[in-house]
């Protein structure tokens, strides 16, 4: 993974902002997909106002990407603005993990195959890795976010939750849409 050059970031930034938990759920989703998962879960306590956890079988977050993988404009998609004509994945900016940092606490627990066991990082609100630790996950990841900075997002509705779990299941059945053709 490596730090695209400035030229290529002015060209692609659209500053990536997070608004609500549901576009916290499609970008990790869209990672996942993106990592060649072929089984996600999504997990939300609240509605995804109090924790998301998604967890898939990709191939994982490689050791030597770990440092990088949630600071804004490193990818491992492209390397300048000519990669973008032969793009086959929804995510190359480099700026989900690195946006969903801001606004929640992270951890991403990820094991490739190459690896002996996994390992979970925290990370702070720029993406830093806090620190870090062994852990039993199997090959893939596991990006879990105690969403508790989402309180600016009135649940009091009964509609509003509704909403949300429309959102989520127009995401979800989307995705499988596209990724089945």
């Amino acid at each position: 993974m490596k730090q695209l050059p400035a030229a290529t970031v002015r060209l692609l930034s659209s500053s990536q902002i997070i608004t609500s938990v549901v576009s916290v759920v499609k970008e990790l989703i869209e990672n996942s997909l993106d990592a060649g998962a072929t089984s996600i879960d999504v997990k939300l306590e609240n509605y995804g106002f109090d924790k998301i956890e998604v967890r898939d079988n990709g191939e994982g977050i490689k050791a030597a990407d770990a440092p990088v993988m949630a600071m804004k404009y490193y990818t491992s998609k492209i390397n300048s603005h000519e990669d973008l004509e032969n793009l086959t994945t929804y995510g190359f900016r480099g700026e989900a993990l690195g946006s969903i940092c801001c606004v929640a606490e992270v951890l991403i627990t990820t094991r490739t195959a190459a690896d002996n066991f996994s390992t979970q990082y925290i990370l702070d609100g720029s993406g830093h890795i806090l620190s870090q630790k062994p852990s039993h996950l199997g090959q893939g990841k596991r990006a879990t976010l105690y969403t508790n900075i989402f309180y600016l997002f009135c649940l009091n509705s009964l509609f509003l939750k509704k909403k949300l779990l429309l959102q989520y299941k127009c995401i979800a059945l989307g995705l499988a849409l596209i990724k089945a053709s």
